[in-house]
């Protein structure tokens, strides 16, 4: 690949290639590059036979050739583009290839303007604008021209503006175009911030180019002292803008690449700050002006080789504009740029470096902006600056909320390389950030940070004293981490630098997730919302709140060594605190918080929370009151922090469940032994005492009687009412009696059902469900002996909130009544909605088999079933109608999807009541799931 830094010479340059004065009518064109010669003799060939004088007959005739021409260049660009060649050559190649076509139809039009037009002229010129100015064109990139004229526009400048538009138009160009005087174009640069920066990028092309040389004189003028200040603040707000509108952070799982932060627009921006500041001509004056280094410089082109590179291969894929890099296009970007599939993926390590180039050139653009910004205009004001700087120890000062080191002081660090941590401290502890020759001092220092460093018990305090902060936490951890101090201190967390898993599910890369739940902790001490108030007591009552900071530091660490991240971090953590010399009590909190962050999330969303010994088995496991609140808040902050939409209210119920049953038997002591049917017993009583009066004691008794004791165990008196009325509508003759109830804050609707038994209902009302669009998370089936049936499902909208609907509900309760009276069938109603639905396949999802795993242990009572599979519509109704094909009775199903994938859990028995044998018997269910599920519904 070509050295990106010697592309410069074709890159990048602003103003007249022509000598810049002239006579009035002397007219000049772009530089002869090759493909310009080529394009000037193949027009030369046709002139013979291409008729003189009509503007239109001579378009015509030339058509052909010409779009042949360009599409044989095209083809030329794209295969040196397949064959590794840099970003920056390939756009300055379709640059080229532009500018000689645009050149030559200029030249064409003042051949076939008659002289009668052309004499009284004054003329104009031709100017290249943006990306086309500072040539940077991608393949579906747009083409941005400006015709410029002294005074007034007259017929020749029109007739030759006609010319060349409507031949760049029949040539398939998108060309964005205006035509101004001087002063309109003066005008416009004040009145619009866009024109102005396009503007500012103005390249010369064809025609006279003593008017562009005077456009560009009265630019400048117009662009100096406070008017250039204002400019640079307006372009420093519109990226503020931009980056917020686009994600906030680099590390988004489908980033934009022009737009988003780390993409070339933040290259853009900085480029024009510089030319608002310093009149940049050339990024090779970058070093000569003290803006970049000649190593940043270097650094900073090669990330923006990358992703021109990478723009450019979305849009040959694309066949035109295309910015997002979508997971749909991710594969295919990466293979083709040569990143192919090996045992981690050759899409990851592409988007990882990906985040990589694009970090890099989102910093180096900071510093830039930086500098330009925050250089003195004066001797006098450099002066007045160094009297304001305030003096805070270890040779820093503070001046305009930014720490300094104290001028002829860039040794301080060698002389205590601890302040290489204390710097960071003090920006966390004063709220201020640090100065750009202070950072570009960090990074420089970087060595000083070795072995007997990472071992020092002074590193060690103050790494601690910015992890117990109350706030600033991830701030200062995040800039750490970009000038590279995090990771040569933790040489760990450097596996998980921009470290992609590619899957709809996780939003961020490792490291940036991390620093993510940091975010949220510390959101959580001024959380307002009401459904976080508990997480935010939670947090506040933390003994060893850095020990949590430290396990969300190293939950995912075990992810840089590839799969059994849980048990590869555990290790990690433990011997790279040992190593710092945190206390030995620390360390086993922190390894025990790392090896069980996605334990509690698995309970609640996946085990039935109503079983007491799974509830003491946790609660022993946890062992402590607030390793449980450190593990509660780890496992909200790790979901929240995944992705938008994937913690929800329903979650936050569950997991608050199984919270609290913990946090009560870690703190009243696991409960006296009790056989279940005096507990039973005693629940019955009291029931019928609390129901008799309405219902009658003897209808209450006879329904608890006839229900198992599960019920009576783990149903509320408030339901036990509900039932009952139910029931009574079945008596009376209902076919099936259904209620419904939301609870919003809890994130779910309750609906129970209610009708004679008879094989296969459970499925029948699940397809009716997922007919009408209602999510089922979880379902309670209990039947009574006499063979009447109460299933209750907690379910939820499509945007996982409270279902309060009605139409929705009333549909669903007539489409169910016809089920079962068997006047329509549910596979007609599952494929009628799948009709009404759009096909969307996850675009970042792998090949995924149906995976059914049996757990005989969990349970005292019931076989748990876990089924993964690709999730799709009627995917639980075939589940459940397998299940029940094979003879087996659900007695509690658990629902989840996680983005493209369907994670069912059912325990079941056998008809008799019996767990499912282990051997043949399992085997037979799992080919029958395996089998149903790869049919699905015809």
């Amino acid at each position: 690949m070509a050295d990106p830094v010697r592309a410069l010479s074709r890159l990048f340059r602003w103003g007249v290639p022509a000598p810049a004065r002239g006579p009035a009518r002397t007219i000049s064109y772009g530089p002869e590059t090759e493909v310009a010669l080529r394009f000037q003799a193949l027009l030369e060939g046709l002139a013979p036979a291409a008729p003189a004088g009509d503007g239109e007959a001579l378009r015509a005739a030339l058509l052909p050739a010409v779009k042949r021409f360009i599409a044989e260049e095209r083809v030329g660009i794209e295969a040196a583009h397949r064959g590794g060649a840099s970003g920056l050559e390939v756009v300055a190649r379709h640059a080229d290839l532009v500018d000689a076509v645009v050149c030559q139809l200029f030249r064409l039009a003042d051949g076939v303007v008659p002289p009668a037009l052309r004499e009284p002229s004054e003329g104009c010129a031709l100017v290249a604008l943006g990306g086309y100015g500072r040539r940077e064109l991608n393949p579906g990139s747009d083409v941005d021209v400006m015709f410029l004229y002294p005074r007034r526009v007259d017929e020749y400048v029109a007739a030759t503006l006609n010319h060349v538009l409507y031949f760049l138009w029949d040539l398939g160009f998108s060309v964005g175009h205006s035509c101004r005087s001087l002063n309109d174009a003066m005008r416009m640069m004040d009145a619009d911030l866009t024109a102005r920066t396009s503007m500012l990028e103005a390249r010369f092309l064809a025609g006279r180019p003593d008017v562009f040389t005077g456009f560009q004189d009265r630019m400048w003028r117009s662009l100096q002292g406070r008017r250039a200040q204002q400019y640079i603040q307006l372009k420093l707000r519109e990226q503020l803008q931009r980056h917020t509108k686009y994600g906030g952070s680099v590390y988004l799982q489908e980033p934009n690449v022009k737009e988003g932060p780390g993409g070339l627009r933040d290259f853009h921006t900085a480029l024009w700050v510089a030319r608002a500041r310093h009149r940049l001509e050339n990024l090779k004056a970058l070093p000569a002006l003290g803006l970049l280094t000649p190593v940043e410089l270097a650094q900073c082109l090669q990330a923006l080789d990358f992703l021109l590179r990478v723009r450019s291969e979305l849009h040959y894929l694309h066949g035109g504009k295309s910015d997002v890099l979508s997971l749909s296009l991710q594969v295919p970007v990466a293979a083709n740029l040569g990143f192919r599939d090996e045992a981690t993926y050759g899409v990851e390590r592409f988007m990882q470096q990906y985040y990589t180039r694009a970090g890099a050139l989102h910093q180096f653009s900071g510093h830039l902006i930086e500098r330009c910004v925050a250089r003195p205009g004066s001797h006098v004001e450099a002066v007045m600056k160094k009297l304001r700087a305030r003096d805070i120890g270890d040779e820093f000062t503070e001046l305009n909320r930014q720490i300094h080191i104290l001028p002829g002081k860039r040794h301080c660090f060698r002389e205590d390389p601890i302040r290489l941590l204390k710097i960071f401290w003090y920006c966390q502890e004063m709220g201020y950030e640090l100065s750009a020759e202070a950072k570009e001092a960090v990074r420089s220092n970087l060595e000083l940070i070795d072995d007997d460093f990472r071992r020092s018990n002074r590193a060690l305090g103050f790494f601690l004293a910015i992890l117990k902060a109350p706030r600033g936490v991830a701030d200062t951890l995040r800039q750490m981490h970009q000038l590279g101090v995090l990771s040569a201190y933790l040489p760990e967390f450097a596996r998980v630098a921009c470290l992609v898993q590619f899957d709809y599910y996780h939003r961020y890369t490792v490291d940036e997730h991390t620093f993510v739940l940091l975010d949220y902790l510390e959101a959580l001490a001024e959380a307002t919302d009401p459904r976080l108030q508990e997480f935010r007591r939670i947090a506040g009552e933390l003994k060893k709140p850095e020990v949590l900071k430290q396990a969300i530091l190293f939950h995912d660490i075990g992810k840089g060594e590839g799969h059994g991240h849980v048990e590869r971090g555990v290790a990690i953590a433990e011997a790279a605190l040992t190593r710092m010399g945190l206390a030995q009590s620390d360390i086993a909190g922190v390894t025990f918080l790392v090896a069980q962050h996605l334990s509690m999330a698995h309970i609640a969303e996946r085990r039935d929370l109503d079983d007491e010994r799974l509830i003491i088995d946790f609660a022993r496991l946890v062992g402590d009151e607030d390793l449980l609140k450190m593990l509660y808040l780890l496992t909200y902050l790790d979901i929240n922090a995944v992705g938008p939409q994937v913690w929800t209210d329903w979650k936050g119920t569950l997991l608050w469940e199984l919270f609290i049953k913990t946090h009560t038997i870690l703190t009243r002591g696991v409960p006296e032994g009790e056989e279940e049917h005096r507990k039973a017993a005693a629940l019955r009583a009291a029931l019928v005492a609390e129901l008799g009066g309405e219902f009658g004691a003897e209808v209450v008794r006879q329904h608890l009687t006839l229900m198992p004791s599960r019920y009576v165990l783990t149903t509320s008196s408030t339901k036990v009412a509900q039932h009952l009325q139910l029931i009574e509508q079945v008596r009376r003759g209902e076919p099936v009696a259904i209620r419904w109830d939301a609870y919003p804050m809890a994130g779910y609707s309750e609906v129970s059902v209610c009708a004679p038994g008879a094989p296969g209902r459970f499925a029948k009302v699940v397809g009716t469900l997922t007919a009408n669009g209602i999510n089922i998370l979880t379902a309670q089936l209990f039947s009574r002996a006499d063979g009447v049936m109460i299933r209750t499902f907690q379910v939820s909208d499509g945007r996982g909130a409270a279902l309060e609907d009605e139409t929705v509900w009333h549909r669903f309760a007539r489409d169910l009544k016809g089920v079962i009276l068997d006047q329509v069938a549910v596979r007609d109603l599952i494929k009628a909605r799948r009709r009404d639905l759009l096909a969307k396949p996850s675009p970042g999802a792998r090949e995924m088999q149906t995976r059914v795993e049996f757990d005989s242990l969990v349970s005292d009572r019931y076989t748990v079933i876990d089924v993964r599979a690709p999730d799709r519509l009627g995917l639980l109704y075939v589940i459940s109608s397998t299940l029940s094909d094979m003879d087996l009775d659900v007695a509690l199903a658990k629902i989840a999807t996680e983005v493209d994938q369907a994670v069912d859990v059912f325990y079941v028995t056998e008809k008799d009541g019996s767990k499912v044998a282990e051997g043949d018997r399992m085997e037979a269910i799992r080919q029958a799931l395996v089998h149903a599920i790869a049919e699905g519904i015809a």
